[in-house]
Order: structure tokens, then C-alpha cells, then sequence
């Protein structure tokens, strides 16, 4: 579909299920906001929305806080979203800022170096995870323009924005600022079910040009070898 990106997954033959709760295609030049305390599950959708949008032929690049390229592969490998081949034909580019930029630069530079990394932004979609971890040192209510206006240009290319934030790192009116400019806010949390114990939710609070219909909340785990399940269903996706 034209200016539209698939998440449908299939697997043996099936889809996963995954895509029919959140609206099944992305509109390129979407900037998506997944906000979620530690340990919520913020990245794992990542590499899910990461997964699919690869085997449909996209282009992806992902910089992540948390992982080495060493432990990211196996971290997706082992719950079954293996992109080890899209990594090895360049149709998958990943910095870890552990690596590339902890070690040599202040935190504080770190925007600059975010804005300055070009090739970065060359792929069709771009994830950032997290970006509150990323830059909780040198982003400010005086350069928080000149970040949003910069992924404006993104996606008013066609560009497709990925950000996870951990709503506890850094300025609440930052993060406010997300919430309100970006096209798609999810929002992952821990909860306490009565009678159930501790489950883990994410609601899709907003959707802008969405084409199919969606959940607003989905209760879901992770399960090693198969990824993201549907706790209401089973259903892995």
C-alpha cells in the first residue's frame, strides 16, 4: 500500500495477530512515541515493529542504550525475531551508544552527535531506544526545537520515527512535547490485576491517519523462541 508501511508478520503460513490489534499499516513519515517506565516492556515492541517492517522490505536503523550489537542479536534472536541477515545485506543499521559514543564523548554532546549522524537516518525507519536515556544530559527547553524541527524534516520526507522514553529521565514538559507532536503514542505499564497478580499492558493512545481499526489496550507477555503474546488470546505475535 502507497505511503503506508505493513507490520503484518506471518508465521508457518499464519499472521501472528500482532497487526491486527494495532492498525495493521503505519503511514510513512509517522514520528511514533512509545512511553513506558523501566522494565515495561518498551523494547520489545521495538524489535517486533522492527522484525516485520524488515521482512516487508523496509530499510531500518536502530540505536539503542541497552544493548551491544553482540547482546541485541541475541536478545531478538531468542525471541524469534532473528535479524541477523538483514544486518549482514545492509538493510539494517545499529549503533549502540554504549559503545560508539559512551566511551569517547560527554553526555552532553550526544544530541549534536544524534543530529550529526547521517547515516543514521538513511533507512526508511529509524528507531531510537531510549531516547530520554540518550539525551536526559543534553537536552533542554532552548535545543528541544531544534531536535523536533529536525525529525519534522525527517518525516516530512517520508520517514517513518520510532522513540521509546522512560517518563522518569528527564523534563516532564519534554516529555509532554512528545506526547503531543508525535502521529502514534503507546504507552506501556506494570499493573496489579485483582485476582490475577502483576500483568503488562500498552495502550495505543493516539493514532493519527490510521486506516484500519485498533485496540486501545492490549495485555501482553514475552515468551523465549516466540516473541510477544496476546495474554487474552495466546496468540503470539
Amino acid at each position: 500500500m502507497q505511503g503506508f508501511k505493513s507490520i503484518l508478520l506471518e508465521r508457518k503460513g499464519e499472521n501472528d495477530g500482532f497487526a491486527d490489534r494495532f492498525g495493521k499499516v503505519i503511514p510513512t513519515g509517522s514520528l511514533i512515541f512509545i512511553e513506558g517506565k523501566e522494565g515495561t516492556g518498551k523494547s520489545i515492541f521495538c524489535q517486533r515493529f522492527c522484525f516485520s517492517l524488515l521482512k516487508a522490505d523496509s530499510t531500518c536503523s536502530y540505536v539503542s542504550t541497552q544493548f551491544t550489537i553482540k547482546s541485541f542479536l541475541r536478545q531478538t534472536a531468542s525471541v524469534g525475531y532473528d535479524i541477523r541477515k538483514y544486518l549482514m545485506t545492509g538493510k539494517f543499521f545499529f549503533i549502540s551508544t554504549e559503545v560508539t559514543l559512551a566511551e569517547t564523548l560527554p553526555r552532553r554532546t550526544f544530541l549534536e552527535g544524534l543530529l550529526t549522524c547521517r547515516k543514521l537516518f538513511e533507512p526508511d525507519i529509524i528507531f531510537i531506544d531510549s531516547l530520554s536515556t540518550l539525551l536526559k544530559e543534553s537536552l533542554n527547553q532552548q535545543n528541544l526545537t531544534e531536535l523536533t524541527s529536525f525529525f519534522n524534516r525527517l518525516t516530512g520526507s517520508g520517514k517513518i520515527i520510532f522513540c521509546t522514553a522512560n517518563p522518569l529521565e528527564w523534563n516532564e514538559e519534554i516529555h509532554n512535547t512528545f506526547r503531543m507532536i508525535t502521529n502514534i503514542h503507546f504507552r506501556t505499564s506494570r499493573e496489579t490485576a485483582p485476582g490475577i497478580g502483576i500483568v503488562y499492558n500498552i495502550y495505543l493512545e493516539k493514532f493519527n491517519g490510521a486506516r484500519f481499526k485498533y485496540e486501545p489496550v492490549t495485555r501482553f507477555s514475552v515468551r523465549p523462541g516466540v516473541g510477544l503474546t496476546i495474554e487474552s488470546s495466546g496468540v503470539a505475535f
